[in-house]
């Protein structure tokens, strides 16, 4: 079996089963802890806690390049969505917009 394509940057379980349940069949998803991310082709970040740690793996991750990196947070984190634009995010959503974002990012990636 391949491995995930896609690495969630959370400590929200619940979140990571829901994000599992709307890319079930167009995606494998690697709930990530910490750190160490596996080579995959997107990567959700949750900035709803733990920011500085999670804009330093947004910044790490642009720098390693090769993933398309989608961070998330609630609506009114203007200056957290702005952060992590700055660190190399390629797109900041709010945490309702994450799975239709999703969902959207693994149809426009190319099949292997």
């Amino acid at each position: 079996m391949p491995g995930p394509n896609v690495a969630l940057v959370s400590s929200d379980l619940l979140f990571a089963s829901r994000l599992r349940a709307a890319l079930a069949g167009s995606a494998q998803v690697a709930l990530v802890a910490g750190d160490d991310i596996p080579a995959v082709a997107t990567v959700f970040v949750d900035l709803n806690d733990r920011v500085e740690d999670r804009l330093t793996v947004i910044r790490t991750l642009r720098a390693r390049g090769g993933a398309q990196i989608i961070g998330f947070c609630q609506h009114d984190e203007r200056s957290v969505r702005v952060r992590a634009m700055e660190q190399g995010a390629d797109q900041v959503v709010t945490n309702g917009a994450l799975q239709q974002a999703a969902v959207r990012m693994i149809a426009d990636q190319p099949r292997g």
